[in-house]
């Protein structure tokens, strides 16, 4: 496990408003389309943004080359969000009130082209937020984490 913070662009708050917004629609579709993958709401989708634009900022302002996939799309994606150093990673939004990092149980058993989670908290839901905390764990990390019933489904969960 590696763990640090970032700063980043208070742009990309706003920026993730409305790509989030857009990935919410396409995913109001996708989930007419595949039932089986249906996803979170709006604020989840913008949640999600933000995190994955604060990764591929925080690699980018280090100079690393990094390969991320595409944030809006008519297909469900089965695969890492960004890959850095073969580091397949899916990146986890926190929001800043949250103590518990959480994966979902099913979706970690499956077959996906992962090989690390990156947990992004940012500090604030504020606007002008700038800096968020990070977590990197391996794949298999996850597996010896406690697991928990939540309110839809089934996650693997480690306290903060």
């Amino acid at each position: 496990m590696k763990t640090g913070t970032i700063d980043y662009p208070p742009l990309i708050n706003e920026q993730a408003l409305y790509v989030g917004g857009m990935r919410d629609i396409t995913n109001a579709y996708m989930n007419e389309l595949h039932p089986k993958y249906k996803r979170g709401n709006l604020q989840v989708d913008q949640l999600g943004c933000k995190c994955e634009m604060i990764v591929q900022y925080h690699f980018w302002a280090k100079n690393l080359k990094y390969d991320a996939d595409q944030m809006l799309g008519g297909r469900p994606i089965a695969s890492y969000d960004i890959m850095v150093h073969q580091m397949q990673i899916d990146v986890k939004g926190i929001w800043s009130y949250q103590t518990e990092l959480r994966v979902n149980y099913d979706a970690h058993k499956k077959d996906k082209d992962v090989s690390h989670y990156m947990f992004i908290q940012p500090i604030s839901e504020s606007l002008e937020n700038d800096k968020a905390s990070w977590w990197l764990y391996a794949k298999s990390d996850i597996d010896k984490w406690q697991v928990k019933e939540l309110k839809y489904s089934k996650a693997y969960t480690k306290q903060l």
